[in-house]
């Protein structure tokens, strides 16, 4: 978009307009004439501006879905660059409030849980100290080592070596989970210091703090039904991902000295190989979500732009946007959602999206203007609504 230059822009968005202007000042003198528009199954009828100004709002929501989708199905495709990340809905979801949060928080997966299952200690006394790891973190290594040695066809001493590296690695993960200390920065109303504390300690004010946003969430702020505790909940959100960010950077780079010892193994050759990419995480809801999301509003714009199944398009597009509103509802005691553009209680810009959505999809703005009047004209089947009354029928029987 930002290729094109801007004196087009402008004049396509100048000429858009007076195309609008001039249709509506058209039909609304047509209108004045008395011509008239038949609703679905002929009991109401519209006027021709009516009529008009619906198509162009079908057109509008149509063209606002296409963008959206199509901005995130090209994310996607287009990969990470230095600028951007495709686009996913879990951070949106993370922040959901209100009764069903728990619900769309499951399909984003829970980051903090994540670490905190991965930095739980199953026995601080065991010796050696790697099996003092959590089952998901000790897989999570032990996966890693199997992918090496099966990328670099490890055998004999040189596995044996790469495995005694490893596994001094892990005992030294062991011991930082249950004996490290580190400098943090402690932040107070009064100032920020910087206070020694063990890795165990951390992870203790870390799962407190989970614990207590959580709870202010989802029991206090519902309860009171106010967002009084709004500020409460932003600086517990901040402190939450600092100490999250810490915690996983510290675990980072254990995981980075791991490799890199192990790379050290490797001959020269085995190195120009290069090293087997890191799996991504996998989460077949998120995935399903994010696809279900980004593949709908580009398919429900272009049906709505292109007047295609509108009535089908138009609800499936109120359902989308449903699942939106319902993802952080603008009610009494849920916190404000932050991407919001103003203040809302009950109703916001989704839900007035959603009744337009309905409106459209109770009228036959397709076939007033688009595909789905070259569908009715080619069905073979139209000839069983000859009972009902057409436009011009109506407005004949109306003079």
């Amino acid at each position: 978009m930002s290729e094109i230059p801007l004196p087009s822009v402008t004049a396509a968005w100048a000429g858009a307009g007076a195309v609008f202007l001039l249709g509506a000042l058209f039909c609304a003198w047509r209108s004045c004439c008395g011509e008239r528009i038949v609703m679905p199954r002929g009991s109401v009828q519209v006027s021709l501006l009516t009529a008009y100004l619906l198509v162009w709002l079908r057109l509008a929501i149509g063209w606002h879905f296409a963008v959206e989708g199509y901005r995130k199905v090209e994310s996607v495709y287009r990969g990470p660059t230095e600028t951007s990340r495709p686009w996913s809905s879990a951070g949106y979801l993370r922040e959901s409030a209100g009764p069903l949060a728990p619900f769309f928080r499951d399909i984003a997966g829970d980051p903090d849980e994540q670490l905190l299952q991965l930095l739980a200690v199953t026995d601080p006394k065991a010796d050696p100290p790697a099996n003092r790891l959590s089952d998901p973190l000790n897989e999570q290594w032990e996966n890693h080592f199997s992918r090496f040695a099966e990328h670099f066809r490890l055998e004999g001493d040189q596995r044996t070596k790469a495995r005694d590296v490893f596994e001094n690695h892990k005992n030294a993960l062991g011991r930082w989970l249950v004996e490290g200390s580190k400098e943090v920065e402690r932040y107070f109303p009064s100032g920020s210091v910087k206070v020694p504390m063990t890795t165990p300690e951390r992870v203790a004010l870390y799962r407190a703090r989970v614990k207590e946003l959580r709870d202010l969430l989802d029991k206090e702020l519902p309860a009171f039904e106010s967002d009084l505790g709004g500020s409460k909940a932003a600086s517990l959100k901040a402190e939450v991902r600092r100490l999250r960010s810490e915690l996983q950077a510290d675990l980072d780079s254990q995981f980075a000295a791991m490799r890199s010892a192990l790379e050290n193994t490797l001959s020269g050759e085995q190195k120009a190989a290069g090293m087997p990419d890191q799996p991504s995480p996998s989460n077949w809801k998120l995935a399903v979500a994010d696809g279900v999301m980004r593949w709908g509003l580009l398919v429900v714009g272009l049906c709505l732009l292109f007047g295609l199944l509108t009535r089908p398009a138009a609800w499936i597009g109120a359902v989308l946007l449903f699942l939106i509103y319902l993802a952080m509802p603008p009610l009494p005691g849920v916190p404000e959602n932050p991407r919001a553009e103003g203040n809302y209680l009950f109703v916001d810009k989704n839900l007035i999206e959603i009744l337009a959505l309905l409106v459209i999809a109770s009228t036959r703005s397709g076939e007033w203007f688009g595909l789905d009047g070259l569908l009715r004209f080619l069905n073979p089947f139209r000839g069983c609504r000859a009972g009902k009354p057409s436009n011009a029928d109506a407005a004949s029987s109306a003079s």
